[in-house]
């Protein structure tokens, strides 16, 4: 029989963020076993549209804020355009700053007022996953189902009470710390089954819950074949990477090393960057030192980036710098079956741990990677030709894939069981 699911995101399509990327395979895993998926989502634009993709009816929602912000991009930037736009941040900020739950209200409110809204319509709702980023997601799926009884099913991605960083201040964490830690245990009490990653680790190795179940970024998924686009001066080797870079979270200094070091012998081994963030002026430098070899293109759209992907045939992973952090990217990237080189700084990484499941990645530390140089060629020449089967990696990493998730929620909906109060 095919349900109703209701799953609640942030950034979506077309814009996806990593978060929106994740539940978008779930939502994809739901379509495909015959149910009825409608994803709620944050608009890039402040405009509250909806159209369907991949077998999805997307809602779009915009709080005040949100259209704030959207009106700030299109102020002029003279003297009084700088003081209003200032005076526009620093009063959501204060709105924010000032709400007991520390989030933003009016986006909570957005979200449960677009479920309100599918529920005056006559859809029967059999459930609502909400995504824990953003947490307002989780709060206004929370608000809806315990109102009308309805099974809930959240996606825990990153912390809510636990993060500091999300209140802003360290006395605004602190006061309002015991507020969310009793939402948070309101939540979690009322739903079916509560997924979560290892951000949320500690919180559930602290409270025992048996309805929790410790997932991954559910990434590995077969991919699809692409139509190639060709990399500028494409040679033997063809070393790709995408995605942040960043001088404080996720350095590219490593990477460049390596890739100028070998530049100087092998013309034939080049780097294919795409990449944002506050680190890119050193791959611009070093590309503009070594144009043969080593190439920036900027940011580009997943569709597009998986169409790079397609005509390389090596892919780089960088380590993040909080060894409790793992990049979505690594699902992907082992998912993809391509050999990896991963430039890593401990090997007490939660990272470094997930990838030695792979059989095609060769580590290089980052402060011995001076001495790597000849190994990372000589690796790379070795495997650029060779694949990782698909379905290895899904038995590697199932807990990585959307189905656990997907099937957990639906056998629990079949048995019909009521919900837990």
């Amino acid at each position: 029989m095919a349900l109703n699911i209701i799953l609640i995101a942030g950034g979506y399509y077309p814009n996806f963020s990593a978060t929106g990327n994740c539940i978008r395979q779930i939502a994809n895993c739901y379509v495909e076993r015959g149910h009825n998926v409608y994803m709620i989502s944050r608009s890039p634009d402040g405009l509250e549209t909806n159209e369907d993709f991949e077998g999805q009816h997307i809602y779009r929602v915009a709080s005040d804020r949100t259209k704030a912000v959207v009106r700030n991009r299109t102020v002029k930037r003279n003297i009084a355009g700088k003081i209003k736009v200032v005076a526009s941040k620093s009063y959501w900020a204060v709105r924010k700053l000032m709400a007991k739950s520390g989030m933003e209200e009016g986006l909570v409110k957005a979200y449960e007022n677009k479920l309100e809204e599918l529920r005056s319509k006559g859809i029967k709702i059999d459930c609502v996953v909400p995504c824990c980023l953003p947490v307002e997601g989780l709060k206004a799926g929370y608000i809806f189902c315990s109102r009308y009884n309805i099974p809930l099913f959240p996606l825990l991605y990153d912390r809510y009470s636990g993060n500091r960083d999300f209140f802003r201040f360290t006395w605004a964490w602190k006061l309002k710390r015991k507020g969310a830690e009793k939402l948070e245990k309101a939540i979690f009490d009322y739903s079916k089954k509560v997924f979560y990653i290892d951000n949320w680790g500690p919180y559930f190795e602290e409270h025992k819950r048996d309805n929790a179940v410790r997932v991954e970024h559910p990434l590995v998924v077969k991919h699809p074949s692409v139509t190639p686009l060709p990399l500028n001066g494409s040679a033997k080797i063809n070393a790709i990477y995408q995605g942040e870079i960043n001088h404080t979270m996720r350095p590219p200094q490593a990477m460049i090393t390596a890739f100028e070091k070998i530049a100087e012998t092998d013309p034939d081994v080049n780097l294919h960057v795409f990449a944002s963030g506050n680190a890119v002026e050193d791959v611009k430098k070093a590309a503009a030192a070594h144009p043969e070899s080593i190439r920036f293109y900027g940011k580009v759209s997943k569709e597009m980036a998986d169409q790079y992907y397609a005509s390389a045939n090596v892919q780089i992973i960088l380590a993040n710098t909080d060894k409790e952090i793992v990049s979505s990217k690594i699902f992907e990237s082992v998912a993809s079956g391509y050999p990896i080189v991963y430039f890593y700084f401990s090997e007490e990484e939660l990272s470094y741990n997930l990838l030695k499941k792979y059989p095609m990645v060769l580590f290089v530390r980052q402060d011995r990677v001076q001495d790597e140089c000849d190994k990372i060629r000589d690796w790379m020449y070795s495997n650029c030709g060779k694949r990782v089967d698909f379905a290895l990696v899904a038995k590697a990493y199932d807990d990585a894939t959307p189905d656990l998730v997907v099937d957990t929620s639906v056998g629990i909906l079949d048995k019909g069981e009521s919900v837990i109060q």
